[in-house]
Protein backbone atom coordinates (compact mmCIF):
# COMPACT_ATOMS: atom_id res chain seq x y z
CA UNK A 1 0.00 0.00 0.00
CA UNK A 2 2.77 2.25 1.05
CA UNK A 3 4.86 1.71 -2.37
CA UNK A 4 1.54 2.69 -4.59
CA UNK A 5 1.27 5.41 -2.40
CA UNK A 6 4.95 6.91 -2.88
CA UNK A 7 4.56 5.68 -6.85
CA UNK A 8 1.59 7.93 -6.75
CA UNK A 9 3.25 11.20 -5.18
CA UNK A 10 6.20 10.44 -7.28
CA UNK A 11 4.50 10.49 -10.98
CA UNK A 12 2.27 14.06 -9.54
CA UNK A 13 5.83 15.84 -8.98
CA UNK A 14 7.08 14.46 -12.08
CA UNK A 15 4.43 16.37 -13.93
CA UNK A 16 4.95 19.83 -12.47
CA UNK A 17 8.69 19.42 -12.88
CA UNK A 18 8.17 18.34 -16.57
CA UNK A 19 4.90 20.91 -17.16
CA UNK A 20 6.57 23.31 -18.78
CA UNK A 21 8.43 21.95 -21.54
CA UNK A 22 5.87 21.76 -24.61
CA UNK A 23 4.59 18.80 -24.98
CA UNK A 24 6.18 17.44 -21.62
CA UNK A 25 4.98 16.30 -18.45
CA UNK A 26 4.25 12.71 -17.10
CA UNK A 27 1.86 10.76 -20.06
CA UNK A 28 0.78 7.02 -19.54
CA UNK A 29 0.14 7.00 -23.39
CA UNK A 30 2.52 6.50 -26.29
CA UNK A 31 2.37 8.24 -29.56
CA UNK A 32 1.35 5.47 -30.98
CA UNK A 33 -1.58 4.90 -28.55
CA UNK A 34 -2.38 8.52 -28.53
CA UNK A 35 -3.14 7.75 -32.51
CA UNK A 36 -4.90 5.20 -31.52
CA UNK A 37 -7.21 6.75 -29.30
CA UNK A 38 -7.92 9.85 -30.99
CA UNK A 39 -8.89 8.00 -34.12
CA UNK A 40 -11.26 5.86 -31.72
CA UNK A 41 -12.72 9.38 -30.51
CA UNK A 42 -12.83 10.66 -34.24
CA UNK A 43 -14.81 7.80 -34.96
CA UNK A 44 -17.12 8.39 -32.44
CA UNK A 45 -17.41 12.27 -33.54
CA UNK A 46 -18.21 11.43 -37.28
CA UNK A 47 -21.33 9.46 -36.18
CA UNK A 48 -22.69 13.16 -34.65
CA UNK A 49 -21.90 15.13 -38.01
CA UNK A 50 -22.57 15.15 -41.72
CA UNK A 51 -18.98 15.82 -43.76
CA UNK A 52 -19.14 19.11 -45.57
CA UNK A 53 -19.65 18.43 -49.27
CA UNK A 54 -17.54 21.32 -50.59
CA UNK A 55 -14.22 20.94 -52.05
CA UNK A 56 -12.80 24.32 -52.34
CA UNK A 57 -13.69 25.21 -47.99
CA UNK A 58 -12.09 22.01 -47.63
CA UNK A 59 -9.07 22.87 -49.45
CA UNK A 60 -8.70 26.01 -47.85
CA UNK A 61 -8.97 24.60 -44.59
CA UNK A 62 -6.61 21.80 -44.95
CA UNK A 63 -3.77 24.87 -46.46
CA UNK A 64 -4.34 26.67 -43.37
CA UNK A 65 -4.32 23.76 -41.06
CA UNK A 66 -0.97 22.66 -43.14
CA UNK A 67 0.51 26.50 -42.61
CA UNK A 68 0.11 25.73 -38.91
CA UNK A 69 1.80 21.92 -38.82
CA UNK A 70 4.91 23.56 -40.17
CA UNK A 71 5.32 25.52 -37.13
CA UNK A 72 4.33 23.61 -34.59
CA UNK A 73 6.18 20.98 -32.50
CA UNK A 74 5.88 17.43 -32.02
CA UNK A 75 5.80 16.12 -35.11
CA UNK A 76 2.44 15.37 -35.44
CA UNK A 77 0.46 14.63 -38.46
CA UNK A 78 -2.83 16.17 -38.57
CA UNK A 79 -5.86 15.28 -40.67
CA UNK A 80 -8.39 18.16 -40.40
CA UNK A 81 -12.14 17.78 -41.89
CA UNK A 82 -14.75 20.20 -42.42
CA UNK A 83 -18.52 19.33 -41.05
CA UNK A 84 -21.47 20.70 -42.01
CA UNK A 85 -24.41 22.33 -39.75
CA UNK A 86 -26.60 19.09 -39.50
CA UNK A 87 -25.99 15.66 -38.31
CA UNK A 88 -26.35 12.53 -40.54
CA UNK A 89 -30.22 12.86 -40.40
CA UNK A 90 -30.38 16.35 -41.59
CA UNK A 91 -31.56 17.66 -38.12
CA UNK A 92 -28.83 21.07 -37.20
CA UNK A 93 -27.66 21.46 -34.41
CA UNK A 94 -29.05 23.34 -31.38
CA UNK A 95 -26.13 24.30 -30.16
CA UNK A 96 -23.57 25.00 -33.05
CA UNK A 97 -19.76 24.75 -32.94
CA UNK A 98 -18.23 27.78 -32.94
CA UNK A 99 -14.45 26.43 -32.02
CA UNK A 100 -12.41 23.59 -34.60
CA UNK A 101 -12.98 20.37 -32.25
CA UNK A 102 -9.27 18.20 -31.66
CA UNK A 103 -8.89 15.06 -30.61
CA UNK A 104 -5.41 13.53 -29.70
CA UNK A 105 -3.30 12.14 -32.25
CA UNK A 106 -4.02 15.10 -34.25
CA UNK A 107 -7.67 14.77 -35.77
CA UNK A 108 -9.45 17.70 -36.36
CA UNK A 109 -13.18 18.88 -37.23
CA UNK A 110 -13.63 22.54 -38.52
CA UNK A 111 -17.20 23.11 -38.66
CA UNK A 112 -18.96 25.77 -40.96
CA UNK A 113 -20.25 27.80 -37.73
CA UNK A 114 -16.94 28.77 -36.74
CA UNK A 115 -15.96 29.86 -40.56
CA UNK A 116 -19.47 31.41 -40.80
CA UNK A 117 -19.02 33.18 -36.93
CA UNK A 118 -15.59 34.65 -37.91
CA UNK A 119 -15.07 38.38 -38.78
CA UNK A 120 -11.80 37.99 -40.45
CA UNK A 121 -9.50 35.22 -41.61
CA UNK A 122 -7.27 35.65 -38.37
CA UNK A 123 -10.03 34.99 -36.36
CA UNK A 124 -10.37 31.77 -37.75
CA UNK A 125 -7.08 30.97 -38.03
CA UNK A 126 -6.57 32.03 -34.38
CA UNK A 127 -9.07 28.89 -33.65
CA UNK A 128 -7.55 26.62 -35.16
CA UNK A 129 -4.48 27.27 -34.60
CA UNK A 130 -5.56 26.91 -31.00
CA UNK A 131 -6.91 23.66 -31.56
CA UNK A 132 -4.05 22.68 -33.19
CA UNK A 133 -2.07 23.94 -30.51
CA UNK A 134 -3.60 21.19 -28.19
CA UNK A 135 -2.77 18.48 -30.25
CA UNK A 136 1.07 19.59 -30.30
CA UNK A 137 1.14 20.01 -26.42
CA UNK A 138 -0.79 16.41 -25.68
CA UNK A 139 -3.22 18.24 -23.70
CA UNK A 140 -5.53 15.26 -23.89
CA UNK A 141 -3.74 12.43 -22.78
CA UNK A 142 -1.49 14.42 -20.28
CA UNK A 143 -5.13 15.52 -18.81
CA UNK A 144 -6.35 11.66 -18.84
CA UNK A 145 -2.73 10.49 -17.11
CA UNK A 146 -3.25 13.37 -14.63
CA UNK A 147 -6.74 11.92 -13.78
CA UNK A 148 -5.85 8.25 -13.52
CA UNK A 149 -2.82 9.77 -10.98
CA UNK A 150 -5.53 11.47 -8.69
CA UNK A 151 -8.01 8.68 -8.68
CA UNK A 152 -5.28 6.24 -7.88
CA UNK A 153 -4.14 9.06 -4.97
CA UNK A 154 -8.10 9.10 -4.02
CA UNK A 155 -8.80 5.11 -4.05
CA UNK A 156 -5.01 4.82 -1.54
CA UNK A 157 -6.39 7.12 0.95
CA UNK A 158 -10.12 6.46 0.44
CA UNK A 159 -8.75 2.97 1.38
CA UNK A 160 -6.21 3.95 3.98
CA UNK A 161 -8.95 5.89 5.78
CA UNK A 162 -11.51 2.73 5.51
CA UNK A 163 -8.54 0.78 7.08
CA UNK A 164 -8.58 3.16 10.22
CA UNK A 165 -12.26 3.39 10.16
CA UNK A 166 -13.70 -0.07 8.90
CA UNK A 167 -16.97 0.61 10.27
CA UNK A 168 -17.68 3.58 8.19
CA UNK A 169 -18.14 3.84 4.29
CA UNK A 170 -15.42 6.12 2.55
CA UNK A 171 -15.52 6.10 -1.28
CA UNK A 172 -12.79 7.90 -4.04
CA UNK A 173 -12.77 11.89 -3.72
CA UNK A 174 -13.03 13.71 -6.33
CA UNK A 175 -9.93 14.92 -8.38
CA UNK A 176 -8.08 18.18 -6.78
CA UNK A 177 -6.91 20.76 -9.08
CA UNK A 178 -8.29 19.00 -12.63
CA UNK A 179 -9.73 22.31 -13.39
CA UNK A 180 -6.80 24.70 -12.47
CA UNK A 181 -5.06 22.39 -15.00
CA UNK A 182 -7.44 22.61 -17.63
CA UNK A 183 -6.90 26.33 -17.25
CA UNK A 184 -3.18 25.74 -17.85
CA UNK A 185 -3.66 23.94 -20.51
CA UNK A 186 -5.91 26.60 -22.38
CA UNK A 187 -3.02 29.60 -21.78
CA UNK A 188 -0.65 26.81 -22.58
CA UNK A 189 -2.34 26.44 -26.25
CA UNK A 190 -3.30 30.51 -26.34
CA UNK A 191 0.34 31.27 -25.82
CA UNK A 192 1.42 28.53 -28.72
CA UNK A 193 -1.09 29.59 -30.80
CA UNK A 194 -0.04 33.45 -30.98
CA UNK A 195 3.28 31.86 -31.94
CA UNK A 196 2.40 29.54 -34.45
CA UNK A 197 0.12 32.30 -35.55
CA UNK A 198 2.61 34.94 -36.06
CA UNK A 199 5.31 32.69 -37.76
CA UNK A 200 2.64 31.55 -40.21
CA UNK A 201 2.10 35.20 -41.34
CA UNK A 202 -1.21 35.33 -39.53
CA UNK A 203 -2.22 38.30 -37.37
CA UNK A 204 -2.58 37.16 -33.76
CA UNK A 205 -5.08 39.89 -32.60
CA UNK A 206 -7.53 38.55 -34.69
CA UNK A 207 -7.56 35.58 -32.21
CA UNK A 208 -7.75 37.48 -29.61
CA UNK A 209 -10.79 39.33 -30.78
CA UNK A 210 -12.25 36.51 -31.49
CA UNK A 211 -11.49 34.31 -28.09
CA UNK A 212 -13.36 37.54 -26.40
CA UNK A 213 -16.65 37.89 -28.36
CA UNK A 214 -16.36 33.39 -27.46
CA UNK A 215 -15.95 33.56 -23.79
CA UNK A 216 -19.18 34.08 -21.92
CA UNK A 217 -18.93 37.66 -19.91
CA UNK A 218 -19.82 35.68 -16.54
CA UNK A 219 -16.88 33.19 -17.12
CA UNK A 220 -14.64 33.15 -14.20
CA UNK A 221 -11.52 33.17 -15.97
CA UNK A 222 -12.41 35.20 -18.91
CA UNK A 223 -10.49 38.46 -17.63
CA UNK A 224 -7.40 36.62 -17.21
CA UNK A 225 -7.49 34.68 -19.62
CA UNK A 226 -7.74 37.76 -21.74
CA UNK A 227 -5.15 39.53 -20.15
CA UNK A 228 -2.33 36.07 -20.72
CA UNK A 229 -3.25 36.52 -24.01
CA UNK A 230 -2.97 39.98 -25.05
CA UNK A 231 0.53 40.13 -22.71
CA UNK A 232 1.68 36.93 -25.28
CA UNK A 233 0.93 38.51 -28.04
CA UNK A 234 2.96 42.06 -27.03
CA UNK A 235 6.12 39.59 -26.51
CA UNK A 236 5.75 39.07 -30.23
CA UNK A 237 8.48 40.82 -32.38
CA UNK A 238 6.70 43.87 -34.35
CA UNK A 239 5.52 43.15 -38.06
CA UNK A 240 2.66 44.09 -40.37
CA UNK A 241 0.66 40.94 -41.38
CA UNK A 242 -0.59 40.71 -44.85
CA UNK A 243 -4.12 39.58 -45.67
CA UNK A 244 -6.35 38.63 -48.83
CA UNK A 245 -9.30 37.88 -49.87
CA UNK A 246 -10.04 34.20 -49.95
CA UNK A 247 -10.97 33.81 -46.54
CA UNK A 248 -14.09 36.29 -47.97
CA UNK A 249 -14.79 33.90 -50.59
CA UNK A 250 -14.51 30.87 -49.08
CA UNK A 251 -17.15 32.13 -46.18
CA UNK A 252 -19.24 33.16 -49.17
CA UNK A 253 -19.09 29.14 -50.63
CA UNK A 254 -20.38 27.93 -46.83
CA UNK A 255 -23.14 30.76 -47.06
CA UNK A 256 -24.15 29.61 -50.00
CA UNK A 257 -24.08 25.81 -48.69
CA UNK A 258 -26.60 26.88 -45.50
CA UNK A 259 -29.42 28.02 -47.24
Amino acid sequence: MRNLWCVAILAVVLAQAQERQPGQGVNFYSKEKEVALGQQLAQEFRRSTTPLDNAAVADYVKRAGANFAAQLPGGWTYQIETVGQADPEGTPPANPTHEATAFPGGFLFVSVHLIAAARNEAEFAGMLAHAMAHVAERHGTRFQTRNEIAQIGAQIGAQAAAANMPDRQVGPTVPLGMRTLQRAFERDADTLAVKTMAAAGYDPAGFASYLERLEPPDSPDRDQRLDALQAAIRQLPARTYQTGDEFARVQAEVASIKK
